[in-house]
């Protein structure tokens, strides 16, 4: 540390240098910034809506241990299955009520993922 606060502190008389130490700081001040930012900006999302995008949507009919049937139609539960409220809070399986909104993603053919919206 001592080295590179040595080094960026030093005269540089032909400006060469010190273009090179600004793009230096630049970068490492954008490092951090990504650092730090990155992980607060998911933080600052809890509580909002989980993004949807390209989930199929439909009303339950029935749920049982390793499926669930929506809008009549069986499909099978993955067994590591995510299944959050419509705030993304995590549910259980056995809160989810028929006629609840349901929006899913299918992988391999399974519910991998949920969105659910219990009927108020």
């Amino acid at each position: 540390m001592y080295l590179l606060l040595n080094w960026l502190l030093q005269e540089d008389l032909g400006g060469v240098m010190s273009r090179v130490k600004l793009s230096f700081v630049a970068v490492m001040v954008t490092s951090l910034l990504v650092t730090v930012i990155h992980p607060l900006a998911g933080i600052c999302q809890t509580g909002s809506s989980p993004v949807t995008v390209g989930y199929k949507s439909g009303h339950v009919n029935e749920v049982r241990s390793t499926s669930i049937e929506i809008d009549e139609r069986s499909y099978e539960l993955k067994s590591d299955v995510v299944i959050l409220d419509h705030k993304g809070n995590p549910l259980a399986l056995d809160r989810i009520v028929p006629t609840s909104l349901v929006k899913f993603h299918l992988k391999e053919g399974h519910v991998d993922k949920m969105v659910v919206t219990l009927p108020q």
